[in-house]
């Protein structure tokens, strides 16, 4: 495997197209142009090995090609740049400079891998292709002539192995730089082990490169499940995709409706439709109620079996903008996979679900409220490090200026109904009786402000802390009625948990802390930690494609608009200059 966990690389750029995908085999022309294919039907594997036959030569070249790149001067070939700078040069090094694809099974199976990077969401028509056209042509035409320039095949021969390095750069840290869209970003990445040039030779030999790229895919049951449902989405896609419906008014159980046999075609397009419907039917019978449920939960909406505005939005969306989500997400997945502990919690904030995973499965998902827009919840990971039953909460200044001082003007028993308390300098409680309430303000107020412990506190009676810049951390909320919205933005960037209780057993599962001690502690109304006995990552993510009721695939609304930034960075080719430090 070519796995080391370091921090971040700056290597982006890379996959290939073509490779072998054009080649001439067995007489049949696979693409419109005939990679190795020569006068006389020869097929492709004949022209290889002519291609290949005076290794000597070709090694000079390439030998000549990696003392360039040793002195850290990037080469171009054909017009594009050959990135992975460190690696290559020790790789041709460690086999005294000698072609590596002269082996045709190896080559077609290297083949195999780079074509399958289009299941990965990455775009095949990013990297290498117009070279490796462009020599492939000289090749041939000069082998027609019977010259030949040995030079080619060395360029050919480095591309391709840069082209298998960079395709495992993308699986290991993605495509698209996390940190050029958020530079508060702090996951760590996955990188090309030191030993990659050993292990790429010994997966050459054996003939399964694309055994070994595989491996290097997220280990996370979502990616595969992404991967799968892109694939039957780009089925659909070639077969069309789906109509619009006309969307207006509601159509309820029982009701007859024009559209509803519309409806039903546009569920069985995508598998969402029980087999025991009459596709004709005009009546929203209690066949499907329980289809349309199940497809409004899928896509964010609350699924009260109502077909209004948000179902017929949500059932017009194209097929094209699901590929697009499910291919951006599939990047995401790629930029958090390195060293995650066995147990870790997932916050979704498009989906304003928080999940727990043990060992890569969700066992546990819960609803959350995460922040408004103008107070957005960030990205990042850290470490679990104690869960606190009864906290108190201090009030932010800026919410004391904006509130709290205001509303203890207007009632001077504000404090004392709201079971709040006042702290001086010194840490000392002070009397609330004792505020010259008449001439309050902000510039003259020297407390701080603390609510009390109890059902009441703003943050409820447990909170996770997982210490961080942004002082963001799951907390309970008094504010219950609000995980009935849909869109559930509400806070100023904390992760309000509609199930903490529930969440803090799981964590705390297989420790002391059973739940009979748990409730006691509760009711006890004394501010409690307890730490788990085992290391627990909490990982914020901003997935619009992701986990929904933990075994599928559900689409989730990008409600910070980051989707469109990702997608563009995904469809652009890199036109960066490697450096002598790119890996």
């Amino acid at each position: 495997m070519f796995i080391v966990f370091k921090t971040k690389s700056p290597i982006k750029v890379f996959l290939n197209r073509i490779l072998f995908a054009i080649l001439f085999l067995a007489g049949m022309n696979m693409f419109s142009f005939s990679l190795f294919a020569q006068e006389g039907n020869e097929d492709g594997k004949q022209f290889h090995q002519k291609a290949y036959q005076d290794l000597h030569k070709i090694s000079i070249k390439i030998e000549e090609s990696v003392a360039d790149i040793r002195s850290g001067t990037p080469i171009e070939i054909e017009g594009e740049y050959v990135y992975s700078m460190a690696i290559l040069p020790e790789f041709y090094k460690n086999r005294d400079f000698r072609p590596a694809w002269d082996n045709w099974d190896a080559l077609m199976d290297a083949n195999g891998a780079l074509q399958r990077s289009y299941e990965d969401g990455l775009n095949p028509e990013d990297y290498h292709a117009d070279a490796l056209i462009r020599l492939v042509s000289k090749m041939e035409h000069k082998l027609k002539e019977n010259e030949f320039d040995y030079d080619w095949v060395a360029e050919f021969d480095i591309l391709i192995t840069d082209a298998i390095m960079l395709y495992a750069f993308h699986l290991l840290e993605g495509k698209v730089d996390p940190e050029s869209l958020d530079p508060d970003w702090n996951y760590a990445f996955r990188e090309i082990s030191p030993d990659a040039p050993y292990i790429l030779e010994k997966h050459i030999e054996a003939g399964n490169v694309s055994h070994a790229l595989a491996q290097l895919r997220p280990r996370m049951p979502i990616y595969k499940m992404s991967m799968d449902l892109l694939s039957e989405y780009r089925v659909i896609k070639d077969k069309g995709g789906w109509g619009t419906i006309e969307a207006a008014g509601v159509i309820k159980p029982g009701m007859e409706d024009q559209r509803l046999p519309e409806i039903r075609k546009r569920l069985w397009i995508t598998g969402e439709l029980s087999s025991d419907t009459n596709m004709g039917s005009l009546v929203y019978d209690e066949s499907i109620v329980a289809d349309i449920k199940k497809f409004q939960s899928r896509n964010a909406l609350t699924a009260d079996g109502i077909i209004g505005k948000g179902t017929f939005e949500a059932m017009n969306i194209p097929v094209e903008k699901k590929i697009d989500a499910l291919r951006v997400n599939l990047e995401r997945n790629r930029w958090i996979m390195a060293n995650l502990t066995s147990d870790f919690i997932i916050v979704n904030i498009a989906a304003f679900k928080a999940y727990y995973m043990r060992d890569y499965k969700v066992v546990f998902s819960t609803n959350v409220q995460v922040g408004k827009t103008y107070h957005k919840t960030p990205v990042f990971r850290e470490r679990l490090r104690y869960i606190e039953f009864n906290p108190t909460w201090t009030v932010p200044v800026s919410i004391i200026r904006s509130s709290i001082i205001p509303k203890m003007k207007a009632d001077p028993a504000y404090l004392d109904n709201h079971h709040f308390e006042l702290i001086d300098g010194s840490g000392n409680i002070v009397s609330n009786s004792s505020v010259d309430y008449e001439n309050l303000s902000a510039s003259n107020f020297r407390y701080s402000v603390r609510q009390k412990a109890g059902p009441w506190n703003a943050l409820g009676e447990v909170k996770f802390i997982f210490p961080n810049k942004h002082s963001v951390y799951l907390h309970d909320t008094p504010s219950k009625s609000l995980f009935n919205q849909q869109d559930r933005t509400f806070s100023h960037g904390c992760i309000r948990t509609q199930n903490p209780l529930s969440l803090a057993e799981v964590v705390l599962d297989g420790s002391d802390w059973t739940d009979a001690k748990i409730n006691a502690t509760i009711k006890s109304r004394i501010t409690t930690r307890a730490v788990p006995d085992k290391a627990i990552d909490v990982l914020l993510l901003y997935w619009t494609a992701g986990y929904y009721n933990g075994d599928g695939i559900g689409f989730f609304k990008d409600v910070y608009e980051r989707d469109t930034k990702v997608l563009k960075r995904l469809n652009e080719k890199d036109t960066r200059k490697p450096g002598p430090d790119l890996k």
